[in-house]
């Protein structure tokens, strides 16, 4: 039973243009229709030539009923194949085999009766041609069924017969009749070849196009997919964020003022296991970032030694903790200023060496760094961390680098993790047009190697560091607006804030702190962006759009979103800077600093 995809098939205008959906059906009545003209014109040259014959009536008997016969069979077609959608291909073959026969028969029948009657050579070669010509028909339909060829092919043998019998002798008919057998042999071996050549082609095609349908379809299903995994990463990021921001926060303000060391231990725990967490969100969103397309190396000049002398010095007491030894090895041809995306890079080796740290119960840990010039500007710079850790299993290896793929197994899973940290080197190695494998043997140990393609850069300019000063130096007694639909988030603000001689006051909504803004100037605002009712950005535009006291102050975006565009995506929006939550009072001052000295160039600039 033939199937359609489609609601309407149209037919083409003329044959051999078809549409890619239609059966072997629908191809043989596509072949079939032609304008009535064109079969009117074929009519009459034979029709002609009859007459030039001397048979007129015949002539005429031609002309009128075959081109009355290929008008009507044309709107015959043209039902059919209206109707053709999901119909019975065998009995379709049927029925075009019985009109092919019938028109077959109007055409040569007025040539047959005028040879019989003349009986001359030019009658017959008439005849002939005739036959010839829709013997070539015939070829061609025996590419669509063999039942048209027959039906074309069986009334003109008959013919033939007829007039062999009638003008020759019976000894020339059965001479001629072998020679006859043999071509309707030939012509039917050939018919029925043809048509299973078409029939598998067009099965091949038919399934090639349904396959290819079915890729494009999986192909935007799984984009559909991966928009809808980057919406819900990003809004769970968002929301686990937001609480997040409370817990440490919260955490940190009362480590700072603790003096009892047990509590101050206990809250050490707490804030290295919330930052434990915001580590694995982390991981999940660069993954996500990753399969998008999304996640860019940006090059800077990088100090390499100062890179590598913070990332020891972060992990020393974690090493400590675990009565390992941390060392840092740097052979003296190893470049202090690289090119180089210093915060994946720095991603890279926090990864290796905190699972160097968290796989290994004695011994120690080497951060082991050498380089080898390639160039006048480039050096090859290959990082390697060593542990004497347990080993892993050779069978492991090759799944190492693998998403969520662990060398501990075991129920026990005494080592934790999720699984990315690994597949996050080897994708950020990959992007930086580096390689990254291992060594191992197990119950010695294992050294993972990182191999970079790193440009020569120079030490830039020193500056003043600002953020340092800021630390350092008491800030001026800023007024500062904060505001946040999260009561815990405006108290955390508060909190961190006061303790530095701050003045900040909190509205709970956009319009709440257009009306504040509106009635006396801040130095400084620091809005949530994702608030119901008009977002941090509606606020700002709102604030810039309308005169009064604070169309210039410096707006600040706290954001518990990270997975659409950072930092620069605030900034091009019109924001002074911004900070991410889990807010990091570091962060924080940072961006005031940023923000508040922006604002005093603009003022102090001549108008």
């Amino acid at each position: 039973m033939a199937t359609a995809e489609t609601d309407e098939v149209r037919a083409p205008p003329v044959a051999g243009v078809v549409d890619v959906n239609l059966t072997t059906y629908q191809l043989a009545l596509s072949a079939f229709r032609l304008p009535v003209s064109v079969h009117a014109l074929a009519n009459a040259l034979t029709a002609a030539g009859i007459l030039l014959l001397g048979h007129p009536m015949l002539a005429a008997c031609l002309f009128v009923g075959a081109t009355a016969f290929d008008a009507a069979m044309q709107r015959i077609l043209g039902h059919w194949f209206a109707e053709s959608v999901g119909a019975d291909e065998t009995a379709g073959h049927r029925r075009l085999a019985l009109l092919s026969l019938a028109r077959t028969l109007a055409y040569t029948a007025p040539t047959l009766a005028m040879v019989l009657a003349g009986r001359g050579v030019a009658e017959l070669m008439l005849f002939g041609l005739q036959l010839a010509t829709l013997l070539m028909v015939a070829g061609g339909a025996s590419a669509l069924s063999p039942k048209i060829f027959w039906a074309f092919a069986a009334p003109m043998a008959i013919e033939v017969l007829v007039v062999a019998a009638v003008l020759l002798p019976p000894i020339a008919v059965l001479a001629l009749l072998p020679a006859a057998l043999v071509l309707l042999a030939v012509f039917a071996v050939s018919s029925s070849g043809a048509s299973t050549t078409i029939s598998n082609w067009h099965r091949a095609f038919m399934q090639s196009v349904a396959e290819r349908a079915a890729a494009d379809a999986a192909r935007e299903a799984a984009a559909e997919a991966s928009q809808a995994r980057s919406a819900f990463l990003a809004t769970m990021s968002h929301e686990i964020r937001t609480p997040m921001n409370g817990v440490l926060g919260m955490a940190r303000l009362l480590r700072r003022d603790e003096a009892n060391p047990g509590q101050a231990e206990r809250l050490d725990v707490l804030i290295q296991s919330g930052e434990h967490l915001l580590a694995i969100l982390n991981d999940v969103l660069d993954v996500a970032r990753i399969d998008a397309g999304r996640l860019e190396i940006v090059a800077a000049p990088t100090d390499l030694h100062g890179l590598l002398d913070r990332l020891v010095a972060f992990w020393t007491p974690r090493a400590q903790e675990r009565g390992l030894e941390l060392n840092l090895r740097m052979t003296p041809e190893t470049p202090a200023w690289v090119m180089a995306d210093a915060v994946r890079l720095r991603q890279i080796l926090f990864n290796l060496v905190g699972n160097a740290l968290k796989f290994t119960d004695s011994g120690s840990v080497d951060v082991i760094v050498h380089a080898t010039r390639r160039g006048p500007g480039e050096a090859r710079v290959r990082l390697s961390v060593r542990d004497t850790g347990p080993g892993i299993a050779e069978e492991q290896v090759p799944r190492l680098f693998d998403r969520f793929s662990q060398a501990d197994r075991s129920d026990e899973r005494r080592h934790g993790g999720a699984g990315l940290g690994l597949a996050i080197v080897r994708q950020l190695v990959e992007l930086m047009d580096g390689r990254v494998w291992v060594e191992t043997e197990l119950g010695t140990g294992s050294t993972f190697h990182v191999e970079l393609p790193l440009d020569l850069a120079s030490a830039p300019a020193e500056e003043p560091d600002a953020d340092e000063h800021l630390l350092s130096a008491p800030f001026p007694r800023l007024r500062i607006l904060a505001v946040d639909d999260n009561p815990v988030n405006l108290m955390v603000l508060d909190q961190l804030l006061s303790s530095l001689d701050l003045v900040v006051e909190s509205a709970a909504s956009g319009p709440e702190a257009l009306a504040a803004l509106a009635g006396s100037a801040y130095d400084l605002v620091l809005s949530d962006i994702q608030m119901p009712g008009m977002t941090g950005l509606d606020l700002l535009r709102r604030l810039r759009a309308a005169p009064g006291p604070n169309q210039a102050t410096p707006v600040i975006a706290l954001t518990a979103d990270v997975a659409s565009g950072g930092r620069q995506r605030y900034l091009d929006q019109g924001f002074t800077d911004h900070c991410a939550k889990p807010i990091e009072l570091a962060d924080l001052l940072e961006a005031i600093g940023r923000a508040t000295s922006a604002s005093a160039a603009a003022l102090a600039e001549p108008a």
